[in-house]
């Protein structure tokens, strides 16, 4: 299976995620940060989405999940540790024509999640496609560890030096935006990782 690599704006769109549990947990979270607004649908909760119930911060729907549930949201992720529901959910939201993910695996729904780092604007997402999760989880560790040694300043810094050039026409801030880039990248290469450490 081959997948279309893509950063999407979700900020206030609907976000449905089935299941209250840590992996359903992570799901919100990452959802939250990325601005959407999210509901969630499940029986039970971890404290951390209860927290986040009480504070307001996510709609829930304190019951098991029912049919055509998902209609009329942007994203659905069927995260329940029955995989029965997840199906259903599944195969609910591609019949409405609804975006789906599935903690089952890859070839379930009609995306997948990267392990993902980020330091400021600078995202990089690794996956195997479904492949092998272990893999694309230590390669997250390791590359969280390279980029420990850069700071969201001076990544925002290079991205102000390229509104500068687009503005300016000035051929000097684009060579200073390169410097600023070649520093980045050098101060990448000479962090030094064990690899030991990210097991």
């Amino acid at each position: 299976m081959q997948f279309y690599p893509i950063h999407i704006n979700i900020k206030s769109k609907t976000c449905l995620v089935v299941g209250g549990g840590k992996v359903a947990q992570r799901k919100v979270n990452k959802l939250l940060a990325a601005g959407a607004a999210v509901t969630v649908i499940s029986k039970d909760l971890t404290p951390v989405l209860q927290e986040l119930v009480g504070n307001d911060r996510i709609k829930y729907c304190q019951r098991s999940y029912k049919d055509n549930d998902i209609v009329g949201f942007f994203l659905v992720f069927a995260a329940t540790n029955n995989k029965t529901i997840n199906q259903q959910i599944v195969s609910e939201a591609q019949e409405h024509g609804v975006l789906v993910n599935s903690v089952d695996g890859a070839d379930r729904g009609d995306f997948i999640i990267p392990a993902s780092c980020q330091v400021g604007h600078l995202n990089v997402g690794v996956t195997t496609e479904g492949k092998s999760p272990a893999l694309s989880a230590r390669l997250r560790r390791y590359l969280l560890s390279k980029l420990s040694s850069i700071t969201p300043e001076s990544v925002a810094l290079i991205g102000e030096k390229r509104k500068q050039m687009l503005e300016s026409g000035n051929a000097a801030h684009q060579d200073e935006m390169n410097a600023l880039i070649d520093e980045l990248i050098s101060q990448i290469e000479n962090n030094n990782v064990n690899l030991n450490s990210i097991k």
